[in-house]
């Protein structure tokens, strides 16, 4: 037997019911605030992952699936969402339709790391950008819509912890000090950190050891190395955020794991235990100079990508939807009704396509986790009259008219 390879997962049945319920959550809010939809390609040219994504980062360097075509191009099949944006943005000349440009996508990211639970290597994001508008506006935007959507799942236990990486010049200063204090600790850290030091000392901040963690509780603070222009556009967004009425926690040891961030970055967090340690299920930030790295103009962008897997994990309590299903001894006639019943019900509504056993039958609808059978037998079309049961309640309603019928299972 061949078997999905590892890392990846098949989709269906209740789990694809969640994520179904997710996409249209997320569709809905994201039109309500005039976001359009982008699709983009699953593989890109892999310059443009190197260039936006930075050649220091792990994904670059351990984690992206990159091949040759037959014409001895690099591809790389996507890791992140953010980069095919821009790329699409500056190719399409969104900027022509007016800025800012407010763009959702949706789709599967591929990773090559450890499989772990809530960590896949086809995993899947939807996510959010706004390109062509500044600090802070635009950032609490798009903040607000990740929480709305939050609610409108009911996922409940979410907090929301931010930092900054300032601007260049600010960010300089704290890296030369960043710098000074790694020195000292090089030795205790792990290997991966060691080579972070050389290429990026702010990726050390992001690593996930608990031993390194301790050590970088207390490294110096960006927040102690702000000018007045990157002082003044954090402390907008924490204004913002509380007239927003939305809590917030102050994380100074938080630089997300992709280089091309600066001003605000966030974490939506979980404190689910099924997460364990993969707890962000909504990240993001600012990232003013990508466009511009990637060959557009020099425009202000910002956006956040969410887990499909990790948030789906999350929503345990689903309102349980009316499903029919019609147990008959005649096809035909289970599949008129079927069709009717569908129009004027809006409900999922089955039948058996083979003339199998009453008893087969109502086996077929409680492994399927029916809450309603009908039954609809030679006896029942002759008088004209319908008899339904709630197999949850196993509340029994016999000789009911089409109306009745009607009203009953809508009602309930």
């Amino acid at each position: 037997m061949i078997k999905a390879p590892r890392g990846t997962q098949d989709i269906y049945g209740d789990t694809a019911a969640l994520w179904q319920k997710i996409e249209q959550e997320a569709l809905r809010i994201f039109q309500q605030a005039g976001f359009q939809e982008l699709r983009t390609p699953t593989f890109e040219a892999s310059e443009l992952f190197n260039r936006a994504v930075g050649e220091s980062s792990d994904i670059v360097n351990k984690e992206m699936y990159t091949f040759f075509d037959r014409s001895e191009r690099s591809l790389t099949l996507r890791p992140e969402g953010t980069a095919g944006v821009v790329r699409a943005f500056i190719e399409n000349a969104f900027d022509r339709q007016g800025l800012p440009s407010k763009i959702w996508y949706r789709g599967p990211m591929f990773r090559y790391e450890r499989p772990q639970k809530g960590r896949y290597r086809q995993f899947n994001q939807i996510g959010i950008e706004v390109i062509g508008a500044k600090a802070p506006y635009s950032d609490l935007e798009i903040i607000n819509l990740g929480v709305e959507l939050m609610q409108a799942l009911e996922i409940k236990n979410l907090e929301l912890h931010i930092n900054t990486l300032a601007n260049a010049a600010s960010r300089e200063l704290y890296t030369q000090a960043l710098k000074t204090f790694l020195e000292t600790h090089l030795e205790h850290v792990c290997s991966d950190c060691q080579t972070r030091f050389r290429q990026n000392p702010l990726r050390c901040l992001d690593c996930k050891n608990t031993d390194d963690q301790k050590i970088y509780a207390k490294a110096p603070k960006i927040l102690d190395f702000l000018d007045k222009e990157s002082e003044q556009i954090w402390q907008d967004c924490q204004n913002g955020l509380e007239a927003l009425g939305i809590k917030y926690k102050i994380d100074a040891n938080l630089v997300r794991g992709l280089d091309y961030y600066n001003h605000l970055v966030f974490e939506l967090k979980s404190s689910c235990d099924t997460l364990a340690n993969q707890n962000t299920v909504l990240a993001g930030g600012r990232y003013d100079n990508l466009v511009n790295t990637l060959g557009g103009q020099q425009v202000a962008a910002c956006g956040w990508a969410l887990g499909i897997e990790r948030i789906a994990s999350l929503i345990t309590a689903q309102t349980k939807q009316e499903k029919l299903f019609i147990i008959s001894d005649n096809e035909l006639e289970a599949l008129k009704l079927a069709k009717k019943l569908r129009q004027d019900l809006n409900i999922q509504i089955e039948f058996a396509f083979e003339n199998s056993k009453f008893k087969k039958q109502l086996e077929k609808a409680i492994k399927k986790s029916y809450n309603w059978v009908l039954f609809y037998l030679e006896d029942e079309r002759n008088q004209n009259h319908f008899k339904v049961k709630n197999l949850f309640t196993n509340t029994e309603y016999d000789k009911l008219n089409y109306q009745e019928l009607i009203e009953k299972i809508s009602n309930v």
